[in-house]
């Protein structure tokens, strides 16, 4: 499986109300940084095939906020399942537990597991709301990661990660690999 690593130090930045910072900056979709330039750890690597699948679902489905599953194999995101958004919405998402079972299925079938899911924002940046934290927290908390892709700039699609611990959300980096 995929081994996560220890937070990351706190960045300087501007702050999100009543939420530390992280990243001073947020990593663009078409300027993927590396590990070393974010000055984090790395929690999950992935293909820049699996980043655009993400971003062009989140392009396609707003203004509804799209989701989906991230499976891996030897440690590297190996797929990227669309999800159907349960509540069709602008502000949340949820996935139905039958829909979840119907991917994971086939995933297991190719020794793949479960890694972690994504989302995206539609008119906010591409960090986990209180509701993201309360629904996923505390059932798929660490080593589940979380991407959120912002999308409230269209031209400028935000791509972060996630670990939400609890309550608490700790942003990580991810490594794009060939």
């Amino acid at each position: 499986g995929i081994t996560f690593e220890n937070p990351s130090p706190p960045a300087r930045g501007s702050r999100v109300p009543g939420w530390p910072v992280t990243r001073a900056r947020p990593i663009r979709h078409n300027e993927i940084m590396t590990t070393a330039e974010a000055g984090m750890t790395v929690a999950i690597r992935l293909k820049r095939e699996h980043i655009d699948a993400m971003v062009a679902h989140a392009l396609e489905d707003a203004p509804i906020e799209c989701c989906g599953l991230l499976a891996a194999k030897d440690g590297v995101v190996a797929a990227v399942r669309r999800a159907k958004n349960k509540e069709a919405s602008p502000y949340r998402f949820s996935i139905a537990p039958l829909e979840t079972r119907k991917h994971e299925q086939p995933l297991d079938d190719a020794g793949m597991e479960l890694v972690g899911f994504y989302r995206s924002h539609t008119g906010s940046h591409a960090v986990p709301s209180p509701t993201d934290i309360r629904m996923m927290g505390p059932f798929f908390g660490p080593p589940f990661v979380h991407f959120v892709i912002g999308v409230a700039d269209r031209e400028k699609p935000e791509v972060r990660v996630w670990h939400i611990d609890g309550s608490e959300r700790v942003e990580r980096t991810f490594q794009v690999v060939d």
